[in-house]
Parts: C-alpha cells; sequence; structure tokens
C-alpha cells in the first residue's frame, strides 16, 4: 500500500503526538525509535553538521518527509558538539543514530511541520553496513574497495585489541609451558593460528583502507590542482582590476591637470585678459583662489560646548525655541525629524496642503543656524537635466539650475546645514528626474559626485584662448601697439583690426566684437562652473508632496529608500499639550539658535550590518513571512538595515522602543499598501489578513497605541486604510 502524501493544511492543526504518529505510520515505524543510518559530508568552518542520505536501519529505506513538495531526500541538522565528534573536515563518514522531532520555531521557520534532527548524544560510528547498500551511496564496482575511515578505524582497533589480548594469553601460555604445563600446548598452537589468522584479516582490511586512501588522496591532489587553478585565476582578476584602478586613477590626474593647465595659464595672463576684458575681476579671483566660505558668523549656542551632544536636550531646545517663535510642534515630531536628518537618507514630508511641512523645514533650519531653500518642482520635469541642469554645446556653457545652485552655494559654506526641500515634488513623476541622483545618495561609504559635463571643455577653452591671445599679442608687436588698453581700442586701430581678421580667416560679414563675446562666454562658463562637484556633506535633501488628484504616486524604487513622515493640519494639533511640554524643560532663554557640527546632524557611512539575533530584525523578519511577502509588499534587505540605522540614532533622542517601531511602520511599511484587497492568501482575502491578523498582530507589539495621536499612530492608520478599503471596493491604498 503508498505511503499517504500530506497537505500542510492537514497538519497545521495537530500536535506534536499527533505529528509523530503520522511519521511513524508513513515510515512503517514499530516501536517509536526513529533508527537511521547516513553520511556526514565534510565539515564546514563552523563544524556545522548534516546527515545526508539517511536510510532507516530497519529495513534500509532512503527517507523523504510525506509532505507535498518536497521530494528530495531528508537531510538532518547534528548538534555541532556531536558533529566535531562524528564528523571529519577532510572526508566524509558514515554514523547510526536516532531522530527526533526539530523544535517548533525550526519547524515554522523552514516551512516543514515533519523536520526532525539527531538527538544529541545518540550518534556512534557505523560498525557495519546494511547487506543491500543503495547505489547513491555505494557502486558495485566500488564495493570491494569500499571502507570508510571510520569503519577503518573501528575494525582497525577491534583488531588490535583483539590481537593484543590474545598474545596477552599466549604469553601466559607460554610461562606455562615453561613450568612444565605441555599438556596446553594443542590448545596454543591453536590458539596461535587463530591469532595468525586475526592478523592477516586485520592485514586484508588494511590493504583494503590503504587502496582507498590513495584513491581519496589521487581525489584530493585533483581538488588541490583545481584550487590552484582557481587562485591563479582570481590573481590575475585582481590584477586587471589592479591595471583598470591605475587607468582609472591616471585618467582622472589628466582630466585634472587638464584644469590646472587651464588655471596656470590664466593666472599667467591675468593682466592681459583683464585688459582685454576676456574675464572679470571676480570671476578671476573666485577661479585663482581658494574657495572661502561666505557663510556669515551666526550667533547662537554649541550643541557640543553647552548640551555636552545630549540630542535630547537639543530637542527640548529646538521646540522651545519654536515656540517662542510661535511655531508649534509636538516633541516627538522634533524627534523624528532630527532622526531622519542624521540618517542621510532621502525624507519625504507627505500631509495636506498648509499642514507644516516647508514651515518645518524653514523653522527648524532657522532653529539650527541652519539655511534652508525651497525648490518648486514643475509638473513638466522628465529627466535629470531639469533637477541638475546641462552643458549647452552652442553656448557652450552650463545651463545650471536653483537646486544646482543651492549645492554650489553649501559647498562654499562647508560649516552651515543646507536643508534643500523639493517642494510638491510629485507633481512629476519622481523616478524620472530625481532617479539618477537618487541613485547617487545610495553611495554610503563616500561622497557622491555628480558630474556636470566633459572635463575637455576646459582643454578645448584653453586651446581657443591660446591663440586668441598670441593673434593679439604678435598683432600689437607688429604694429607697436603696445599702447592699447582694451579691446576696443585695439578694434580701433585699422591696421591691427584687419591683420586680426586676417589671422581669424574673417570676412567683413564676421564681427570680432561677437567673436569676443564667445570667448568671453566659453572663459567664464569653464571657470565658474565645476565640471564636477561631490555631493556636500553639509547638504540634507527632503521632499514635500501632497496627495490629490493632480499628483503621481511615489514608485516603489523611491518608497524603498526614501523616509515618509507624515503631517496633521496645526489647527488639529493638541496646543495645551505642547506649550506642556516646554514649560517642563525650563530653560532661562531660547531666542538664539542651536548650533551643531556638521557631523552631529548626519555622516553619510554603510548601514548597520543585518544580525539574524537582534530582535528589530527578527520581529520584522516573521512579519514579512507572515504578512508582508503575502500581502505583494516589497520588503527587503535594504529596508531592515536602514530600520537599525534609524533605531541606533533613534534612540539618542527617545528610548521608548514602541515608539521606534510605530514610526518605523509608518516610514517605511504602510506606505507600499497599495494593492487589491479582494485577491485571496489561502482561505482569506488580503483585507481580511490586514483587518484579522495583522491590525491585531501589530497592536501586540504595540501596546500604548491609545495614546499616540491617531494621524501618528501605524495602528490608527492601518484601521484607516481598511475602512477606506471597504468603501473602494476593497481597493487599498495608504495614500488615498
Amino acid at each position: 500500500m503508498e505511503n499517504k502524501i500530506y497537505e500542510f493544511e492537514e497538519l497545521e492543526n495537530l500536535s506534536e503526538q499527533e505529528i509523530q504518529a503520522c511519521l511513524e505510520k508513513s515510515w512503517n515505524i514499530k516501536n517509536g525509535q526513529f533508527e537511521v543510518w547516513g553520511e556526514i559530508k565534510p565539515l564546514n568552518d563552523i563544524a556545522w553538521g548534516y546527515l545526508r542520505n539517511p536510510h532507516l536501519i530497519s529495513d534500509n529505506r532512503l527517507l523523504t518527509y510525506p509532505l507535498k513538495g518536497i521530494g528530495r531526500a531528508c537531510e538532518f541538522f547534528i548538534n555541532p558538539n556531536d558533529a566535531k565528534k562524528f564528523g571529519d573536515r577532510d572526508s566524509s563518514r558514515f554514523i547510526r543514530c536516532k531522530l527526533e522531532l526539530s523544535p517548533i520555531s525550526e519547524r515554522k521557520k523552514h516551512n516543514i511541520p515533519f523536520e526532525m534532527n539527531v538527538s544529541q548524544g545518540s550518534c556512534s560510528f557505523l560498525e557495519a553496513l546494511p547487506e543491500e547498500v543503495p547505489h547513491e551511496i555505494l557502486t558495485h564496482n566500488e564495493k570491494i574497495f569500499f571502507i570508510s575511515k571510520s569503519i577503518y578505524e573501528f575494525y582497525h582497533h577491534q583488531a588490535d585489541e583483539k590481537i593484543g589480548k590474545e598474545f596477552e594469553e599466549f604469553e601466559e601460555l607460554k610461562i606455562k609451558q615453561e613450568k612444565g604445563l605441555l599438556e596446553d600446548r594443542d590448545y596454543a598452537k591453536k590458539q596461535l593460528d587463530y591469532i595468525q589468522n586475526e592478523r592477516l584479516s586485520a592485514e586484508d582490511k588494511r590493504n583494503s583502507a590503504i587502496k582507498a586512501n590513495q584513491f581519496l588522496v589521487g581525489k584530493k591532489q585533483k581538488l588541490h590542482e583545481i584550487i590552484e587553478s582557481l587562485v591563479t585565476q582570481e590573481q590575475r582578476k585582481k590584477e586587471k582590476i589592479t591595471q583598470l584602478k591605475e587607468q582609472f586613477f591616471q585618467l582622472e590626474a589628466e582630466m585634472n591637470h587638464k584644469i590646472t593647465r587651464l588655471k596656470n595659464y590664466v593666472s599667467d595672463k591675468a593682466l592681459f585678459l583683464k585688459t582685454f576684458e576676456f574675464v572679470d575681476e571676480e570671476d578671476l579671483e573666485d577661479f585663482l583662489l581658494e574657495s572661502k566660505s561666505e557663510s556669515e558668523c551666526v550667533d547662537g549656542i554649541s550643541f557640543k560646548g553647552v548640551f555636552d551632544g545630549d540630542y535630547q536636550k537639543a530637542v527640548s531646545y529646538i521646540q522651545a525655541h519654536l515656540v517662542e517663535n510661535d511655531i508649534l510642534y509636538p516633541r516627538h515630531i522634533i524627534e523624528n525629524y532630527i532622526t531622519l536628518l542624521r540618517t542621510k537618507d532621502l525624507i519625504v514630508l507627505a500631509g495636506d496642503s498648509g499642514s507644516g511641512k516647508t514651515n518645518l523645514i524653514k523653522s527648524f533650519a532657522k532653529a539650527v543656524g541652519g539655511k534652508s531653500v525651497i525648490i518648486p518642482v514643475k509638473p513638466n520635469w522628465t529627466s535629470s537635466e531639469d533637477l541638475l541642469g546641462y552643458y549647452n554645446p552652442l553656448e557652450k556653457k552650463y545651463l545650471a539650475t536653483p537646486f544646482l545652485e543651492a549645492l554650489l552655494e553649501a559647498q562654499k559654506n562647508p560649516e552651515i546645514p543646507y536643508f534643500i526641500c523639493l517642494d510638491e515634488m510629485n507633481l512629476a513623476r519622481v523616478e524620472y528626474y530625481f532617479a539618477d541622483f537618487l541613485s547617487l545618495l545610495e553611495s554610503r561609504d563616500e561622497e557622491p559626485e555628480i558630474k556636470l559635463y566633459a572635463e575637455d571643455e576646459s582643454a578645448h577653452v584653453l586651446s581657443e584662448l591660446k591663440a586668441v591671445v598670441e593673434i593679439i599679442q604678435a598683432g600689437k608687436e607688429k604694429y607697436s601697439q603696445d599702447g592699447i588698453v582694451n579691446f576696443i581700442e585695439l578694434l580701433k586701430d585699422e591696421e591691427l583690426n584687419n591683420h586680426l581678421r586676417q589671422a581669424f580667416g574673417f570676412s567683413d560679414k564676421n564681427s570680432l566684437i561677437k567673436y569676443h563675446g564667445e570667448i568671453r562666454r566659453m572663459l567664464s562658463a569653464v571657470m565658474t562652473m565645476p565640471s564636477s562637484i561631490k555631493m556636500p556633506a553639509n547638504v540634507h535633501i527632503i521632499g514635500a508632496i501632497n496627495i490629490d488628484e493632480t499628483t503621481h504616486y511615489l514608485s516603489p524604487k523611491i518608497l524603498d529608500r526614501a523616509h515618509i513622515m507624515r503631517f496633521e493640519s496645526p489647527l488639529l494639533s493638541d496646543w495645551d499639550q505642547i506649550l506642556s511640554e516646554v514649560e517642563g524643560y525650563d530653560f532661562d532663554d531660547v531666542s538664539k539658535p542651536l548650533l551643531f557640527e556638521i557631523e552631529a546632524l548626519g555622516i553619510r557611512e554603510n548601514y548597520p550590518k543585518f544580525d539574524r539575533e537582534n530582535e528589530f530584525c527578527q520581529l520584522f523578519i516573521e512579519l514579512n513571512r507572515e504578512f508582508f511577502h503575502k500581502l505583494g509588499v516589497e520588503f527587503g534587505m535594504r529596508t531592515i538595515r536602514q530600520g537599525l540605522n534609524y533605531l541606533t540614532l533613534f534612540k539618542a533622542v527617545n528610548d521608548d522602543s514602541h515608539q521606534f517601531i510605530n514610526n518605523f511602520l509608518l516610514h517605511k511599511v504602510l506606505p507600499k499598501f497599495t494593492f487589491d484587497g479582494n485577491k485571496t492568501v489561502g482561505q482569506q482575502t488580503k483585507l481580511d489578513l490586514i483587518e484579522k491578523v495583522l491590525a491585531e498582530r501589530i497592536k501586540q507589539e504595540l501596546p500604548l497605541y491609545g495614546e499616540i495621536p491617531e494621524i501618528f499612530s501605524a495602528v490608527a492608520v492601518l484601521e484607516s486604510v481598511v475602512s477606506d478599503a471597504k468603501a473602494n471596493d476593497g481597493i487599498v491604498n495608504f495614500w488615498s
């Protein structure tokens, strides 16, 4: 009779005993003892071992779980202590052991209700193989040579012990013979014959083991050769990468050298260029001198000096400073906002028009002695050129945008924090105009570099400028006109004017004045606009969005890389509570801004490493497995590592772990809830899964959710999403 294959649904509500009974029946276990034999492959560096190709001792059957969708042979986890004791790092070994059901957490994790592992302490070396060995373990041609290291050691040990014992008995017999007990001679002879036979048998086994060992040595040698070949290939690739890096650095040096050559030439010809109006005095000074900070000294108090780097005190002071200026925000908004700024990720402020999004950016910037720049997004933006500008080959100059000009200004003022806001950023499709820039921001271990135009342009300008200067100087020397003091006077000299036209190859229709203007614009463009800039460390990029019929939803790519911070109308805030919070701070004077060092407002560095033992990681892996994945919500490793980063920074302003989880759900999870809730997951719809299971689970994780204002509560927002979906034919939409 064919053994039954179970469906997952049949096993969901069964007890441990019932599941084990099903397995006993399927595997024909009579006495309740799961006794098996199998193979331990060579161990890895951390000595994790698995019993592979397991067979029952009773009938030598190859074991597979009687579960639909799992057709491969079982593999059973072995406790590391047993794995080290019975396994080997260089070769396979065979053991026999007993099995037991795995912990329920492991069975859920691997989605195998029947999953078993090797009972700790039940292992022993396999002393004898069953009469019929399956072909996947031992072929017919190899049978006469088969002997695993464990079997060889067992028989060798047993034979040595037996031979030693028999030789001891033989020595005793010899003593008896010497004392005249000749009647035992026949017995001694029989024993000696037996010992010799045993020795020969052991020698045969030893020879077989030697042959097997020679075979393994050959295999090991071949593997060693393969590894050496791979190491050689890897070394060659590393050398190739090194060569490419050197070529890149050389090319970069050459490009920088082109800028340097132009700067040196302009410096050398500075008086000539100013005299003949090819360059303005201001542009010349900016180009030749190192960039100096244009910022004015701001009168404020030091975050590091006065507050000793305490972010909780900083939040209190900033909130009080804003209230002093009739700007009221609850403390949790300031805590959340300053933490998000310190992540150096893209922040998106979402709320109705007039809810205080851009006001928070402006007022916070003033509160920390910084500068806010509001960039209105236009509906016709379709590419990165709309954000950063572009190089016009006809005018031979870079046409900058207000966004790029803000970055350049921030670069000149590295001690001042800049908060650049893309206002109503979703009037156009964000993934069209902002995707390239967002990809640059993903670089966490170095300063992102923004390429504006090819650096070869400086070489072209230098070449043409040299020709113009040499022609003018040659003309002046030829016609003895060193007294000419500007370009207009030069053109008034008829002989020199004609000489320049001939030298430039101009006809009567060409204008020297127009050509002079073109050279002037070309030189000014190269001198005033660098070919690339590093993303300034003092810049924070913030988006503000409204959600209505005139705007676009944020794409998954944007949501995956940004933090969404919701806002409500100031008219709905509890002003008395805000004033009560501020009264408890006891500051004498909050009129001055709080001045942060740039690093104190965030450092661009790699996200923390994923740690599966971390409680936060465990929680959201479980939520992803049970809910997010089933709902079709994208939730990956990047999101978890962003969460770990936010958690670390949030602890500096608030040690409430429930508040952190609430904020993270609002920032990174719920904004992705846009799907058809009528689709089924198992026996229920997605909408039912949210309402009846997920919402209750989140309430368990956030026991004090009722104390959080509804607009900022993950539980309240989720309930609102469900309510709106029911009124909208089951369509789930966080943004509606």
